[in-house]
């Protein structure tokens, strides 16, 4: 492997790592009021059913993936990031 191959991959693992980076900082800033209705930081499965009703508790359980039963901001990152959740539109 050459230099500028590697180096290629490095670039594109650095501007993949920064998105995802960006949207956790993101999504660390900003789950709202209105999914985090009592204001812990993090949204248990019914918090969470209130924003996205087809949301099931396997669905929930794959976005939980430290398993704790409730979901935080980088977990919520994650999720909208692969797709398993969308952006919620927000007032705030």
């Amino acid at each position: 492997m050459d230099c500028l191959t590697l180096t290629g991959k490095n670039v594109k693992n650095v501007g993949l790592v920064a998105a995802l980076m960006t949207s956790v900082a993101f999504f660390a800033n900003a789950m709202s009021a209105e999914i985090d209705t009592d204001g812990d930081g993090m949204a248990s499965f019914a918090e969470l059913q209130v924003s996205y009703p087809e949301l099931t508790e396997e669905m929930f359980g794959e976005i939980d993936t430290n398993g704790d039963g409730l979901v935080d901001d980088e977990e919520m990152a994650i999720a909208v990031e692969l797709g398993n959740l969308a952006y919620a539109e927000t007032d705030a």
